[in-house]
């Protein structure tokens, strides 16, 4: 069925949502841990709107919003955070790809790479909310740029600490990094280790639109507003 999954807003930003959705990770998040910000659009019972094929945005709709007319090159690595692990995602990528006519994207044409925080093939547990986040934050990357590469760096936990820890892999290892995560503000958190983490760090509207280098480093965007998107997910 096909899911419709609205992402929320900004990193340490709590933002209300209308009525007719709920979060797939519901907060607020403890301290010293962060959530997800997607959300599923729901009927008035409070049940998941599904349907039995796709009626959001597609990648021509999502690519003619954004006045995108390239494709990205091989030579672009997107790395994409998120906690815990979504056993289906390259199965799923797959779908979706075939769905919307995008190129395979898999592990074996080197096109996607799954990996936990410290680059090892070892995965965390899985997370049912989690897995919606990371399946919107991947098939939306290579819908918007089909022809770039895929890092998925899938922290231990949601804890701040696991998630900077997949943070530094992604830096070190991809072109772009993006992060569709947030916890609550605390009154130290500019002066806490956790900030040095961030310094390339500049606020865009869309993950994928500030594609250059900052300063001569990796920059570190968060998705905002990627609404009328439609997973696939087998029953």
């Amino acid at each position: 069925m096909f899911l419709r999954v609205i992402t929320a807003t900004l990193f340490l930003c709590g933002v209300a949502m209308a009525a007719g959705s709920r979060p797939v990770c519901p907060g607020p998040a403890a301290f010293g841990t962060a959530r997800c910000h997607s959300h599923v659009a729901t009927d008035k019972n409070g049940n998941p709107k599904a349907s039995g094929a796709p009626t959001g945005y597609g990648s021509v709709q999502l690519r003619t919003g954004y006045s995108l007319t390239a494709t990205g090159s091989s030579t672009t690595t997107i790395g994409i955070v998120d906690a815990y692990d979504d056993p289906n995602i390259e199965r799923d990528l797959g779908v979706y790809s075939t769905q919307f006519g995008l190129p395979s994207c898999t592990t074996a044409n080197g096109c996607f790479k799954k990996v936990n925080q410290t680059g090892g093939s070892t995965y965390p547990g899985k997370d049912a909310g989690w897995s919606l986040e990371i399946a919107l934050d991947v098939e939306i990357v290579h819908a918007i740029c089909p022809n770039c590469k895929i890092l998925l760096v899938e922290a231990s936990s949601n804890s701040f600490a696991n998630l900077i820890a997949a943070e530094d892999y992604a830096i070190a290892h991809a072109t772009i990094v993006s992060n569709s995560w947030g916890g609550s503000e605390f009154s130290s958190e500019t002066t806490s280790s956790y900030d040095g983490h961030f310094k390339s760090y500049r606020p865009s509207h869309h993950f994928l639109l500030r594609r250059q280098r900052l300063r001569g480093r990796v920059p570190r965007c968060f998705a905002i507003r990627n609404r009328g998107w439609r997973h696939h997910s087998d029953p």
